[in-house]
């Protein structure tokens, strides 16, 4: 039924939650919700990758509700990449953009407040340090608050109401803004109420028509991606034939319509997988160069076609250093780098007798240090996002289709 909004209720695993759990499910069932709980069987047989299950349990739900007490888990223990099954589930929920409810206990909730300001201090401080956000929220605060739990001071008295993690879980929920509402587990049934009654009857029915016409979305854009692949195959085969047949020396065409994908706006986004925050944007590709050896010395690299407003040299020398081009091609490696200056990303790439250097202008302003720590991101971004059209790009252009 359109109208019927599925609800997720996602807490970590702890025995004072799970008869609070169950009231508000029933509570929400009662009002024409549907609302599975793995405790009632509700996930059918359990598969060897439960969290797995949960997850894809969250991407059919239309309502993401999540419940904030004192654990963060049957232990205290994390998992890899220093993160929570809840925590993945929230991020699920953020990716998928669901209508998220977080409802946290009020002694939880009243000491983070006192201490969000502490929390907040040490974030910048990782992101300053490391040019780049944490991979879980955890990772700036862990020795910080393993510090303050060794000592006696003040700060000891308010962490010790909640498992550690619990802290960094709160601290990027309300960095990322979601509304925070108060749990009181001794005051379940009238909490529950309350929470049944956030869900109108105009949420289930937009909602449902939401979720519906993202999975439509979702396979136009995908036909759309196919048959765009599809047509640039084709119009690169027919540039490179030209350019052997007629014997052509300027590659200058072939570049312009083989990087037309790279030609829109690209954002370069941190743990796209896990959990997405844009970190910077660019454009897309602004200028390119590209260069071959020369045949008969072997001993420089010469300009063969270039594209956008640029004027690249002629030629280089392959002993001359701190040159992007040469370096790339002598190492045969891959390069990324950035000219603060022009505030500009170079993506330098050998192949065969060739090298690609390919422009990108930054929105925001970055140091080198920042671009090494986002080295994998800008990666993700510009080639493994384009898989398909960047390695039939390299392929065609190394002779190797």
């Amino acid at each position: 039924m359109i109208n019927r909004t599925r609800v997720f209720i996602s807490s970590a695993y702890e025995n004072d939650l799970k008869t609070p759990r169950k009231i508000i499910k029933e509570h929400l069932e009662n009002s024409g919700h549907e609302v599975p709980i793995f405790e009632d069987g509700d996930f059918g047989t359990w598969e060897k990758d439960t969290l797995k299950q949960c997850l894809d349990v969250v991407g059919s739900s239309d309502v993401f509700i999540l419940l904030i007490n004192r654990k963060s888990g049957a232990s205290s223990r994390l998992m890899n990449g220093n993160v929570t099954p809840t925590y993945l589930e929230y991020i699920a929920a953020m990716q998928k953009n669901k209508h998220i409810l977080v409802f946290v206990s009020p002694i939880v909730k009243q000491h983070f407040t006192i201490l969000k300001t502490e929390f907040d201090r040490l974030n910048e401080a990782f992101e300053n340090e490391f040019y780049r956000k944490p991979n879980s929220p955890f990772d700036p605060l862990e020795k910080w608050i393993e510090t303050q739990l060794a000592s006696e001071g003040a700060f000891k008295q308010l962490l010790e109401v909640a498992d550690p993690f619990v802290w960094a879980f709160l601290s990027e929920i309300y960095r990322n803004r979601n509304w925070v509402y108060d749990f009181d587990i001794s005051r379940s049934h009238e909490h529950a109420k309350n929470i049944s009654a956030m869900l109108s009857t105009s949420l289930r029915s937009v909602v449902g028509l939401i979720s519906e016409r993202e999975q439509i979305d979702q396979l136009k854009n995908q036909a759309s991606y196919l048959y765009a692949f599809a047509e640039y195959t084709l119009q690169l085969m027919n540039e490179k034939n030209i350019i052997v047949d007629n014997g052509i020396h300027t590659w200058s065409k072939f570049l312009e319509q083989g990087l037309q994908f790279l030609k829109t706006p690209i954002q370069i986004i941190q743990m796209p997988d896990i959990n997405p925050s844009i970190v910077n944007t660019t454009p897309g590709c602004n200028a390119a160069s590209l260069y071959t050896i020369d045949k008969e010395s072997h001993k420089i690299l010469i300009l063969v076609g270039s594209i956008g407003e640029i004027s690249p040299d002629e030629f280089y020398k392959l002993d001359e250093e701190e040159v992007y081009v040469v370096d790339s091609y002598n190492q045969q490696v891959r390069l990324i780098t950035y000219n603060t200056d022009k505030q500009t990303l170079y993506v330098t790439e050998p192949i065969g007798d060739f090298v690609l250097c390919l422009h990108f202008e930054l929105t925001n302003p970055w140091t080198e240090g920042q671009v090494k720590a986002y080295d994998s991101e800008i990666k993700h971004a510009i080639i493994e996002q384009h898989e398909y059209f960047y390695e039939f790009f390299i392929r065609i252009l190394g002779g190797r289709t």
